[in-house]
């Protein structure tokens, strides 16, 4: 199935408390990589607030569940998602 980045926000928003896994290319690097992560996880904050809004630049807080570690991925360089075994692609 095709999401535009609207839909992505939807999608997310309707299952906050899932893991999914997405597929995306580093900002840094350009290497497509592959994360299996969760929304709204704060067992592990050590405090502090952001100082921007993640979704006011094009990103999405996320947990990554494999490496234990709070990332951001961008939204401009999401490929896929896979959710509750559904896969979506985005246009």
């Amino acid at each position: 199935m095709k999401l535009d980045k609207n839909d992505v926000f939807d999608l997310l928003k309707s299952n906050k408390n899932k893991i999914f896994s997405v597929i995306f290319i580093k900002r840094t690097t350009g290497e497509v990589r592959h994360m299996t992560c969760r929304l709204n996880v704060a067992k592990h904050l050590k405090g502090g607030m952001l100082l921007f809004d993640p979704l006011s630049k094009g990103l999405i807080s996320v947990y990554d569940v494999k490496n234990k570690g709070y990332r951001m991925i961008n939204l401009e360089t999401l490929m896929s998602i896979k959710m509750q075994g559904r896969s979506y692609d985005l246009a």
